[in-house]
């Protein structure tokens, strides 16, 4: 953009007065040069001057001629806008842009991983030869944030024709099963898509009424107790107060409301140390403070000392 400054006002230019040695200004005075109208006829009177016989005619001594074109000229002003003559004026501007090169060619799009070209072209709204000057940015990104998968867009007009599209799509985080329908959803548990599409396996599975919105904390948390982590299957939150945790092999394991990051060390060093998965256990719980609790198969509680450590 060119930026245009402002020129300084020419100073008078200074001469010397021989008679009384006092620099005087070459300004216009009353002595010499040309007087402003307004100086000699006064404001009123400068103005019918200023607009000579014919505007002064229509103004001061006809004043209903002046009313009559102010009306005609509003009605001419008022049928243009009513008529669509001003829009098909418009329509015309913008084709003769469009001809003169300026029309939408090429649209690149960047980070459609699971964004199909369709979604893309719907959300978008652009023809081919349509003038890039009608292409509103802001609106197509709006839409384009309404897709499923995308969670933030980029769209640049390009002149004279062209558009980019950069999309940063949202990431898989884990599986939520509401009911009988499982759906993918973000870090923070926003749903993105169902999973009926295959292809997120390998993500953990959460149950229950508020999961997704404690997932994140209950997955950073677990990450690195290898031995729990790597036998998972669900993780079911219960009352959205605690978690129940469904292990390799159909084992339960209850946690506490309160202080569940910690047991979850207490968990491990039973896998890895004392190999409780090897047991004939259907569910530990680790809820109480002085005893685990161990639920057998055939339906036997066995409660153990933590001091004892099975």
């Amino acid at each position: 953009m060119r930026s245009v400054n402002a020129q300084a006002q020419a100073a008078p230019r200074v001469v010397r007065d021989s008679t009384r040695g006092k620099a005087k200004s070459r300004t216009p005075s009353a002595r010499g040069g040309r007087r402003a109208l307004s100086d000699t006829y006064g404001y009123g009177e400068a103005l019918r001057a200023r607009l000579g016989w014919f505007g002064n005619a229509i103004l001061f001594r006809r004043p209903m001629l002046s009313l009559t074109l102010m009306l005609v000229l509003g009605g001419g002003v008022y049928g243009l806008v009513v008529g669509g003559h001003l829009s098909r004026l418009s329509e015309g501007v913008e084709s003769s842009m469009a001809q003169a090169g300026f029309a939408v060619g090429d649209i690149t799009v960047a980070g459609a991983d699971r964004t199909s070209t369709a979604e893309v072209s719907a959300a978008l709204g652009v023809a081919r030869g349509q003038s890039i000057f009608t292409v509103d940015a802001t609106e197509i990104r709006t839409r384009l944030l309404d897709l499923p998968w995308v969670g933030d867009a980029e769209v640049r007009r390009n002149l004279p024709g062209s558009l980019s599209i950069r999309l940063i799509e949202k990431r898989p985080f884990a599986l939520w099963q509401s009911g009988k329908s499982t759906v993918v959803i973000d870090r923070s548990g926003a749903v993105i898509t169902d999973a009926d599409s295959g292809g997120f396996d390998s993500l953990p599975l959460f149950a229950g009424s508020g999961a997704p919105e404690a997932a994140a904390a209950f997955l950073d948390a677990a990450r690195p107790y290898r031995a729990v982590f790597a036998r998972l299957q669900m993780i079911q939150r219960m009352g959205e107060r605690r978690w129940d945790l469904l292990l390799a092999g159909g084992v339960t394991v209850k946690l506490p409301e309160e202080g569940w990051e910690s047991q979850l060390t207490e968990l491990e060093s039973l896998i890895v140390e004392k190999a409780i998965l090897e047991r004939d256990i259907e569910m530990i719980d680790l809820r109480y403070p002085d005893n685990y609790v161990f639920k057998l198969h055939n339906g036997d509680s066995r409660p153990v000392s933590r001091e004892r450590r099975a």
